[in-house]
């Protein structure tokens, strides 16, 4: 199992071959960087406006301003585009978790994190939807949405792990406590759904983790 970093480095960044391709091909290497971001940004929009069955390739290269061929050199298929775009999102969530470790207690933490994704759904916090919100209601996502819901719970396990110092080779307590509060965040939004998103999905995150976290709190022998 991967442990958690104890150095304080950053997080390890591109090989040392591609480094050296970005130094002897400073412009080419930004060329290629403005074009990827475009694309995934026109995925993003495409996604959540048309659903994925209903987004072609063709719509995205053109809505990149890019000749589809140039799209495909960049991404094979669709499904390559939305796992870039969840990989994106969990590489921000794991660097933000990094630098947050003994500043913010994983409890405050988390609870941010998932009062900020519900109000993506509500457009309380961040207006407008998103391709997020895609990701937690289409069923044609639920490939990439089991993707993304792994690695969350694989970071904020290490999260914990590294702020009680519990091996999690040797305890189940780290695992078990990132398992209980990103359930009670995804019944919350299970709720949301169900009302036919007529409740306030804020509101019901708030509750369901002000309910789990003393229990997770017991489970790692902390009091209330």
């Amino acid at each position: 199992m991967a442990t958690t970093p104890k150095s304080g480095k950053a997080p390890e960044g591109k090989g040392a071959g591609n480094e050296r391709s970005e130094i002897k091909y400073p412009r080419r290497t930004a060329r290629r960087r403005r074009t990827r971001a475009a694309i995934l940004e026109a995925a993003d929009d495409h996604f959540r406006k048309d659903g994925y069955a209903g987004t072609t390739m063709q719509a995205i290269a053109d809505s990149a301003d890019v000749h589809v061929t140039t799209l495909f050199m960049h991404f094979s298929t669709k499904a390559d585009l939305v796992l870039s775009l969840v990989e994106a999102r969990i590489d921000t969530l794991r660097r933000q978790a990094f630098e947050a470790r003994g500043k913010t207690s994983f409890f405050d933490f988390f609870r941010a994190e998932a009062l900020q994704q519900a109000g993506d759904l509500s457009g309380k916090v961040r207006p407008g939807p998103s391709f997020w919100n895609a990701l937690r209601t289409d069923s044609e996502l639920a490939f990439a949405r089991a993707a993304f819901e792994a690695d969350q719970a694989e970071i904020f396990a290490r999260f914990v792990a590294e702020e009680y110092e519990i091996d999690r080779e040797q305890d189940y307590r780290a695992d078990l406590v990132a398992v209980l509060m990103f359930t009670a965040a995804k019944l919350a939004h299970r709720k949301w759904i169900e009302s036919g998103k007529a409740l306030d999905p804020v509101s019901e995150t708030s509750v369901a983790i002000d309910i789990a976290e003393p229990a997770a709190r017991k489970m790692i022998g902390l009091r209330d």
